[in-house]
């Protein structure tokens, strides 16, 4: 598996992913297209051999980092991809002189929680009904 930045031609892979992946941010291929252009947007991608496997998409301004899209294909699920693009990611935010990232997760999400606390997220607030006016989203968040 390797881990790089996404390119515009990686779009329909990403939009691919999202469409299989209902807690994903459904942006659709033309979304994606959009999200490369924004200056402070940087998108890792996994890749094995010609398979884009997953993604982390996030947003830097100033020194606050926010994950805001976070995928990987079913058949690739529970290998670790989703861990090592979140670990790649903070790499990428600390060498650009981000000092804390932040997320939210549905709060039903239970895997997506519990990876994210793995990884050294805590709980910084609730979003109550946040989602379709049923489900709280948690944010969470940490220092790097």
């Amino acid at each position: 598996m390797i881990y790089r930045p996404a390119t515009f031609s990686d779009c329909a892979s990403l939009a691919a992913i999202e469409q299989r992946q209902p807690r994903c941010a459904q942006w659709g291929e033309a979304g994606w297209r959009s999200e490369m252009e924004v200056p402070a947007a940087y998108i890792l991608c996994a890749q094995e051999q010609s398979v884009v496997a997953g993604f982390v998409a996030l947003r830097l301004a100033e020194e606050v980092c926010e994950i805001v899209n976070v995928g990987v294909l079913p058949e690739y699920s529970r290998r670790g991809i989703a861990s090592q693009l979140l670990k790649q990611a903070l790499l990428w935010v600390r060498e650009h002189g981000g000092r804390q990232v932040t997320l939210e997760v549905g709060a039903e999400n239970i895997p997506a929680v519990c990876l994210y606390k793995k990884i050294g997220f805590v709980m910084m607030g609730k979003r109550k009904k946040f989602y379709q006016g049923r489900e709280d989203a948690l944010v969470m968040g940490q220092n790097v």
